[in-house]
């Protein structure tokens, strides 16, 4: 029994590495996005960042039926300070031809504030771990994509309590 499960774990191997082979690789420049808050700041006279700039690097794998993503980058915040990213994702294939689309989950490291700044500089950056579900698009001829994420609202801990929000990032395919 031990050697068949054996047998059966290195045949799914293998199969895996040989799709890995004959996978698309594409790399992409993550550019700046919008984002739309639920809800306003708790802090009278504050109001969300929704423009977010930052530049970023996004691999991308594509296999018939998987997608595979890693990410890393810098973007402005909701309380727009500056702050790092990086993660990865693995999703489902939607859409292939002209127009792609695959649905992810993606587990991400956020390095970012979790307050207004009224000092600039002084708001310590934290880190922060989400898993957030992932919408990415892609018009092949162009190159012309994005990645649609929502982050639900909640308390992440004594820091950080943030209302849900909706977040378009643009992306474009250098190879």
């Amino acid at each position: 029994m031990v050697v068949l499960l054996r047998f059966m774990l290195a045949c799914a191997l293998g199969f895996f590495a040989a799709d890995l082979i004959a996978a698309e690789e594409s790399l992409e420049l993550q550019l700046p996005g919008f984002s739309h808050h639920f809800s306003p700041p708790k802090l009278q006279g504050r109001s969300w960042t929704d423009f977010h700039d930052g530049l970023g690097v996004q691999l991308t794998t594509r296999n018939p039926n998987v997608v595979f993503r890693y990410t890393g980058g810098f973007m402005r915040d909701s309380f727009n300070n500056q702050g790092l990213y990086a993660g990865g994702a693995v999703g489902l294939r939607l859409l292939q031809g002209n127009v792609e689309a695959d649905l992810s989950l993606a587990p991400m490291l956020l390095y970012r504030t979790t307050r207004f700044d009224d000092a600039r500089g002084s708001a310590p950056l934290k880190l922060i771990p989400v898993i957030m579900p992932l919408l990415s698009f892609e018009h092949r001829p162009s190159g012309i994509g994005g990645n649609l994420t929502v982050l639900p609202g909640g308390n992440f801990g004594k820091d950080l309590q943030f209302p849900g929000l909706i977040f378009l990032q643009f992306t474009y395919r250098l190879r």
